[in-house]
């Protein structure tokens, strides 16, 4: 068996997973075989004299038919609204410091509880507290 390399990128952070072909195979599978699906489908469109514009409508209007609605004007704002809101949020998280970083995503991510943050990390809760202020 040989080990392969998945790369994961999630937002700024990225990660290298070491896996076996199996492994591998059964991670990309479902994903090769959705392209292979669509490259398909194109090519077929094409030699019935449809352009890549209307294949790109065809796939639209067959995703609503299997039951996947087009989104809404509004919806696609909220949408444009939430992602630039998240943009603001992980500017402001990266400006942190690591512990104040970490203090965030526990106490506000997480849930967790300023005290019980306190307990688990053996410091003090109104240290914390007043980084937890100083944060916001």
């Amino acid at each position: 068996m040989s080990d392969r390399k998945i790369t994961i990128k999630s937002g700024n952070e990225e990660f290298t997973l070491n896996v076996t072909e199996e492994e591998y195979q059964r991670y990309y599978r479902p994903w090769w075989s959705q392209r292979k699906r669509e490259q398909r489908n194109r090519e077929a469109m094409e030699q019935n004299g449809y352009t890549e514009e209307s294949y790109e409508a065809w796939r639209d209007n067959a995703s609503e038919e299997v039951g996947i609605p087009d989104m809404e004007l509004s919806g696609m704002d909220e949408l444009v609204e939430k992602k630039l809101l998240l943009g603001v949020l992980a500017d402001a998280m990266d400006s942190l410091l690591p512990e104040e970083r970490e203090l965030a995503m526990k106490v506000f991510g997480e849930e967790m509880s300023v005290y019980e943050y306190a307990r688990v990390k053996g410091g003090n809760r109104r240290t914390l507290d007043f980084r937890k202020n100083k944060v916001m």
